[in-house]
């Protein structure tokens, strides 16, 4: 049995689809760049970079992949923008150290500069890597994986807990007896 949860995935039931970032490159976007076949279809197309993501299909809640084209501008959408962050981080393959592709990783940010919880890890093959510079052609596929990151409540500090427990209530009817 079958389970269609967008349009172009349909993936058998209890099937959890957590690829490696050597898997995601080798076995996905490499069969996606050489129009091979892919070992399962549970990559949708979309253009990552104007959608806003929240408005991706899928479960929010949870890592959603998508094959989208590289593009050179400013990665806008109508109500946001990605922004990268940090530096490319190389993907070797297994077994040999030789570069296969690049990581990068992205912010959305709401309007003109409100910084959301929304990530995205951009997937690239790499055509050469040097130190110096990494060329990537503009249009070319690309592997998005988009996810809310979770955000870390401040704990609250042993004093402040024991203070909250031992504190009196005005309510409590208990009175001191000498």
């Amino acid at each position: 049995m079958e389970i269609q949860r967008n349009k172009d995935v349909k993936i058998p039931v209890g099937f959890r689809f957590y690829p490696t970032d050597e898997e995601l490159i080798i076995h996905y976007l490499k069969r996606k760049v050489y129009s091979l076949q892919l070992p399962a279809t549970v990559i949708p197309e979309l253009d990552v970079f104007q959608t806003n993501p929240s408005d991706l299909p899928g479960d929010s809640s949870e890592k959603r992949y998508f094959f989208s084209k590289r593009t050179m501008n400013l990665n806008k959408c109508s109500s946001g923008y990605w922004k990268s962050i940090g530096k490319y981080k190389k993907i070797v393959a297994p077994g040999n150290n030789q570069t296969i592709g690049v990581k990068k990783s992205l912010i959305f940010y709401k309007g003109n500069c409100t910084k959301t919880s929304w990530v995205m890890h951009q997937y690239s093959l790499v055509t050469s890597f040097s130190t110096q510079k990494i060329t990537m052609p503009e249009g070319e596929w690309v592997v998005c994986c988009v996810f809310r990151k979770k955000v870390k409540r401040p704990a609250m500090t042993l004093a402040k807990n024991i203070s909250k427990i031992a504190s009196p209530s005005c309510s409590s009817g208990i009175t001191e007896i000498s």
